[in-house]
């Protein structure tokens, strides 16, 4: 039961953007929810992760004191606070306190108010299959009050039945397919393969796959047979599934990734070529 003293699902949210052309079709919101079922070596969003445990030693160390704790709950005064990020690098965690609890109506409220000025909304993480009977309702009251797209970004590990609930809502889904070697992507996520697939499937099925991404890491996914291994998992499913190949790049990213070097431009153009040579259609790179 939340503070309303309804029954509503609370979410938690990390933060949301409220503009962007890389996250999906168009000029989109992205709410980033905080939790995730992957420890991906070369996470860029590594805060998301876990979630905090109102330890307090934040509080402590805050320069700014814009934490307070309370009964097992880290309050955070957004006005004062300057995004140190001592918070984070101090939490045994490794978590932000800097996250808020929503209602999926309080939420839809928040992103309301910049609706006229976008054509959709994304919800990435995290991850987005952790919070579904939340994110559920919040796409129901888009759906019912807005004219907006809605979309996850997912690493797919769920599988298909945790994303049932919201597919009434849901209008595309974009699948991060971390590694399509079973081993690698065992070692890169800490969690196995074969689900991650069967979402793929699962959206593509539905008609509801965006398109598939993969970051190109080094010793992980950017080598040719790392790409024709890709390529014919996908063209397997549909050769027209679009696959967006993403750069590699240290900066956000921590512990030994952060010393990976990123790919060449040399390297992302002849991975495009193979993912084509081995029977996808639409296969782009990022800069």
């Amino acid at each position: 039961m939340n503070n309303n003293g309804m029954n509503e699902p609370l979410g938690i949210v990390n933060h949301i953007l409220k503009k962007s052309f890389v996250d999906g079709p168009g000029n989109r919101a992205v709410i980033f929810l905080q939790g995730c079922n992957f420890h991906c070596l070369y996470c860029h969003n590594p805060y998301t992760i876990n979630h905090c445990t109102a330890c307090g030693l934040c509080v402590e160390t805050c320069p700014q004191h814009a934490l307070t704790l309370g009964k097992d709950k880290i309050f955070w005064n957004e006005d004062i606070c300057v995004e140190c990020d001592e918070c984070i690098r101090v939490c045994p965690e490794s978590a932000s306190p800097r996250t808020r609890t929503y209602t999926p109506a309080e939420l839809w409220q928040e992103v309301a108010r910049i609706g006229p000025f976008i054509t959709g909304i994304s919800v990435s993480g995290g991850e987005p299959s952790l919070q579904v009977p939340f994110l559920a309702r919040f796409f129901q009251l888009v759906k019912e009050n807005s004219d907006l797209t809605t979309l996850i970004e997912t690493n797919g590990f769920a599988g298909q039945q945790a994303y049932t609930d919201m597919l009434p809502w849901l209008d595309m889904a974009m699948v991060d397919l971390k590694c399509s070697d079973p081993d690698k992507h065992l070692e890169l996520t800490g969690q196995p393969l074969d689900t991650v697939l069967e979402s793929i499937r699962f959206f593509a099925a539905q008609g509801k796959l965006q398109q598939v991404q993969q970051v190109i890491a080094p010793a992980y996914t950017d080598q040719a047979a790392d790409m024709q291994r890709t390529a014919g998992l996908l063209a397997g499913i549909d050769p027209s599934i679009h696959l967006r190949l993403l750069r590699f790049r240290p900066h956000g990213a921590s512990g030994p990734a952060a010393q990976w070097q990123s790919p060449t431009d040399e390297r992302m153009d002849a991975l495009v070529e193979t993912a084509r040579s081995n029977g996808l259609t639409s296969v782009e790179r990022s800069l």
